[in-house]
């Protein structure tokens, strides 16, 4: 069975500018702003550029949607941190001997909790306050 080949960079027609068709003018992707993936056509039309305030708000929102995500991973580390300590401490012999090495286990995980909680507060200086550990909570005042 023979294997189908693409020509993947066309030549155009004599006459007509890379995206024109014979009929129409632009074709439909050249004018539009991207295509299923996400990428622009190489003649595609730019957008128009964007005010100061816009500009400001796109970048407002991806820093909250990336700290949103820094947030998660955050949780998602401390529940992981909580069950190494928790198997860890279902050994009594490791558990005796190591009883601050897993304080400091939990302490990793609680601070983990209180930075995704910080990062995901409408109000980071409320969410200061309401840190439980001490250590933790003067240091971050020391930015406020």
């Amino acid at each position: 069975m023979p294997i189908e080949s693409i020509d993947l960079w066309p030549e155009p027609e004599p006459g007509r500018q890379p995206g024109e068709t014979a009929t129409r003018g632009p074709s439909a992707a050249s004018v539009e702003t991207a295509d299923d993936e996400g990428f622009l056509p190489f003649d595609a039309v730019p957008p128009p550029a964007l005010t100061q305030a816009e500009t400001e708000q796109r970048l407002a929102d991806m820093r909250d949607a990336t700290h949103q995500q820094i947030a998660v991973v955050l949780e998602e580390l401390a529940l992981e941190v909580e069950d190494l300590g928790g198997r860890l401490c279902t050994d009594m012999e490791i558990a005796a001997r190591h009883m601050d090495v897993l304080q400091a286990i939990d302490l990793i995980a609680q601070k983990q909790r209180s930075l995704a909680r910080l990062l995901e507060a409408d109000c980071p200086i409320q969410a200061i306050e309401q840190i439980g550990l001490d250590v933790l909570r003067d240091r971050l005042r020391m930015f406020h």
